[in-house]
């Protein structure tokens, strides 16, 4: 619909569009022989932004253009209403000069946002203390400071038909894969939805469809992380009210990465890079194989252990396969109970459920004492994942391998892990494989293990990177 010459004509037909909100305003004022009016909603813009630069600046030169008036503003026009309508909604402020079709759409939104902060799910011990906020272009300007090169590709997208959520895709031009740039562009180009919820809502709609516990998007909150995934040759999606990048494509193995891994000694990085693998076989097996030695391979116990275990299950009345999921269950519910409930209350629900619990459940005969210590010690090896997503499908797989024990045995846990290897094989993101092998030439020094940085000569073989190469001279020594 075009702008009438009539004030009052627009102001109406803006009204109607806006459904006749009460936030909506319009204000007059005369400069010389020109007469305005100021189109705006008093909940989305300052106030004094509007007196300071625009109002004031018309006032004192009254024969300048608009533009040249409020040139320290944002600064658009338009002759469609629709146009207008949604600048409104966006915080800008609308002005139009009687007589003239024109809408001038300037810049004057209210800004509210907390201060960039240090990471709150991420722990640092080395590195930057800086965390991504929701404000979108406060990110892009840490991202900026962080990667000073012309290379660096900032690109926008407005998805949602109702939230036209504002989302910002990163990339280095001279290390991103054309291809993945291509299929990444193609995914969220047709993405049709009313809302989107970010990041929640981005991953499942842009990854493959394909069912699966593992995640294939790496979530961070981590500038310096996104930085080193950028000079990598991945692409970091970040989105407007959310202080989360979404890092595309991405492995198996990167779920398992820190950032501190990089600032400590590779031996110490090394160790702590294994104990995290090691963990999670931990998590997802633990149970199952307690449950297989008990239910049907005693013998395999050394001869002492296995009289503890005879006397901790002696008047024990549920099997051991309800004991194992009882147990997962409520150490699950005291999870979600301390993080549901606010900070200092989820403590002591998190210390005092566990002790009770855990006392009553054993005194009570429900389930034996060395059941407790199998799944404690299942919880604490999947919190020693770094990447919630991954963690959370530890746990989770961590019943299958218990039921498969219960019925098949020992065989029943290596048949399980036969399914999640060929499972992770059959796996692509953005059309690279997940699951490369670990213990090849090339991907060893990063995968299983932190080699030195003098070593990691290559970028990651799932970046698909242009330049595959990072470092191109070694160490000298001094003569």
């Amino acid at each position: 619909m075009k702008a009438d010459r009539s004030l009052d004509n627009n102001e109406k037909s803006l009204q109607g569009m806006l459904f006749h909100s009460s936030d909506f305003k319009s204000s007059d004022f005369v400069a010389g022989d020109r007469r305005y009016r100021l189109f705006y909603l008093d909940t989305m813009i300052e106030l004094d932004m509007v007196q300071e630069h625009i109002i004031r600046p018309l006032l004192i030169s009254k024969d300048v253009s608009v533009r040249e008036a409020v040139s320290i503003l944002e600064y658009d026009e338009t002759d469609l209403l629709s146009v207008a309508a949604k600048a409104l909604v966006e915080g800008k402020t609308v002005l139009q000069i009687k007589g003239e079709a024109n809408l001038y759409l300037l810049g004057t939104e209210l800004k509210k946002e907390r201060s960039v902060n240090i990471p709150v799910n991420e722990r640092v011990l080395r590195g930057s203390n800086e965390a991504l906020v929701e404000n979108l272009n406060t990110n892009l300007n840490l991202m900026r400071k962080l990667t000073k090169t012309p290379d660096l590709v900032v690109k926008f997208y407005m998805l949602g038909r109702r939230s036209n959520t504002k989302i910002a895709v990163l990339y280095l031009r001279s290390l991103a894969n054309e291809e993945v740039l291509k299929e990444f562009d193609y995914r969220i180009t047709n993405i049709d939805i009313d809302y989107v919820e970010a990041p929640g809502f981005l991953q499942e709609l842009i990854e493959d469809k394909k069912f699966s516990l593992f995640p294939k998007i790496l979530v961070t909150e981590r500038p310096d992380r996104v930085r080193s995934y950028l000079m990598d040759g991945k692409i970091a999606i970040l989105t407007d009210g959310s202080p989360d990048s979404l890092i595309v494509p991405v492995s198996f193995w990167a779920f398992f990465q820190s950032p501190d891994d990089y600032q400590v000694g590779w031996l110490f990085g090394s160790a702590l890079r294994f104990l995290r693998i090691v963990c999670f076989l931990i998590a997802i097996s633990l149970p199952g194989a307690y449950v297989a030695l008990v239910t049907f391979d005693p013998r395999l116990v050394p001869f002492e252990i296995a009289l503890t275990l005879q006397s901790s299950m002696q008047y024990i009345a549920m099997p051991p396969v309800l004991e194992a999921i009882t147990m997962l269950v409520i150490l699950e519910i005291l999870r979600e109970a301390t993080v549901r409930l606010a900070s200092p209350i989820g403590q002591t629900i998190g210390v005092v459920g566990g002790i009770v619990i855990g006392t009553v459940v054993v005194e009570s005969n429900l389930i034996s004492n060395m059941m407790v210590i199998v799944v404690a010690l299942t919880g604490i090896a999947s919190f020693i994942i770094p990447s919630y997503e991954m963690s959370s499908a530890a746990r989770l797989l961590t019943i299958p391998f218990i039921i498969m024990a219960s019925i098949f045995g020992l065989i029943g846990m290596l048949l399980s892990f036969l399914l999640v290897l060929s499972h992770l094989a059959r796996k692509n993101t953005m059309g690279i494989p997940y699951f490369y092998s670990m213990i090849s030439r090339d991907t060893v020094k990063d995968t299983l293990f932190r080699g030195p940085i003098r070593n990691l000569k290559k970028r990651p073989k799932e970046s698909m990177a242009q330049d595959e190469t990072r470092i191109r001279g070694s160490r000298g020594s001094a003569e």
